[in-house]
């Protein structure tokens, strides 16, 4: 349940996120001390959170679902908000910064939980 970004720049495309969301640019999305991403909008703000990795020899930025740690599952209705909110971000942001954006369906790295 990852989403992988595929574009030329993962380090750049990865800072210039976290600097949209430094700067409240990037709508209701917050960034936690570690560099995780969680959704705020108030019914989801640390429901889950996104681990950024990059994987340069792919050319990816991938983002992993992490769950709360209280949490035994992920609802699909959890999982579906977290990623359609990431991928809108990213297209609406910074679409000339990738070539293509995936959500997979099943656990896939860097998921965690």
């Amino acid at each position: 349940m990852a989403v992988i970004i595929q574009t030329n720049h993962p380090d750049i495309l990865l800072d210039k996120i976290y600097e949209a969301i430094e700067n409240k640019k990037a709508e209701k999305w917050e960034c936690t001390e570690d560099g995780r991403l969680t959704y705020g909008a108030l019914i989801w703000k640390n429901e889950a959170f996104f681990k950024p990795q990059i994987w340069v020899d792919d050319k990816e930025l991938r983002f992993g679902l992490l769950k709360r740690k209280d949490r035994k599952h992920i609802s699909s209705k959890l999982y579906a908000t977290f990623h359609t909110k990431l991928i809108e971000m990213l297209l609406l942001r910074f679409d000339k910064d990738f070539k293509s954006v995936t959500a997979t369906a099943n656990r896939t790295d860097p998921d965690c939980f």
